[in-house]
């Protein structure tokens, strides 16, 4: 699979195209952590997705289930647009992009935040973490006979407002967002057209449910959908089996477009 994705796009590359490259971050540019801050980008990728940020026709982008603010704190570069809270506040060229649908959101998910947390001291080791349109309740560090009790219990709680936000089974957590029509599929159509008018190709790589909006659209623009590890979704046409394999495929294609 890293062979025939690095063809295709050292391929459009040559051929005058602009390349559009964007990853998830947790389980996809780092492996999964037991806690979000430890997460850390190895400094060998930073370096790899800076040379390929600074390349004519390249642009890169990363889109994340994190605040924003965490996001661009973890990746650390300047010249790379982003995506916080599942795609609801963007930074695209160094310009902030929030909507309305978004900010009015706040007060209901707020609200929730406080509901589904109050109950969370009856399970060491699954904790909320909040964002600023949205929260995730992590259950990573939770015993195993404690799960199903913990997802049952969060579900119940927020099933009489399924109308107005929507929840995502990841990976050891379960993420609540408003249900206001943008995701990481609408963060990378944003990202996709701040560039140039020449034609793209465009590679999305995730690992789980969250990203399959943005794999779907890269499929639908002719581009390369790529799921890493075993859990990716089956919107991904190519997969690759870790974070480390992903880093490999860049590093490649850099040498191979320099």
């Amino acid at each position: 699979m890293k062979c025939i994705v690095l063809d295709r796009l050292a391929a459009a590359y040559r051929a005058g195209q602009r390349l559009v490259l964007v990853f998830d971050y947790d389980g996809t540019l780092t492996p999964l952590a037991d806690h979000p801050r430890l997460a850390h980008l190895d400094p060998a990728l930073r370096e790899v997705l800076a040379r390929l940020a600074a390349l004519p026709r390249v642009t890169a982008g990363v889109i994340s289930g994190r605040a924003l603010d965490n996001l661009i704190g973890m990746v650390g570069l300047d010249t790379v647009s982003y995506g916080g809270s599942t795609g609801l506040e963007l930074q695209i060229a160094g310009e902030r992009r929030i909507t309305n649908e978004a900010l009015e959101s706040c007060a209901l998910l707020e609200a929730l935040c406080a509901t589904v947390e109050e109950p969370l001291a009856d399970y060491p080791g699954a904790w909320i973490e909040k964002k600023p349109f949205g929260f995730t309740v992590h259950y990573r560090l939770l015993a195993t006979d404690w799960v199903e009790s913990l997802r049952m219990q969060t579900f119940s709680l927020l099933a009489p407002h399924l109308n107005s936000v929507c929840l995502l089974d990841n990976p050891l957590a379960i993420e609540v967002l408003p249900a206001i029509g943008q995701d990481k599929g609408t963060a990378l159509r944003s990202i996709v057209a701040h560039g140039g008018a020449e034609p793209v190709t465009v590679l999305y790589a995730g690992d789980a449910l969250n990203d399959e909006p943005a794999l779907q659209v890269a499929a639908e623009m002719g581009g390369i959908s790529l799921g890493i590890g075993p859990e990716a979704p089956v919107a991904a046409e190519y997969r690759l089996p870790d974070p480390a394999a992903l880093q490999g495929l860049l590093a490649a294609l850099t040498e191979e477009i320099l």
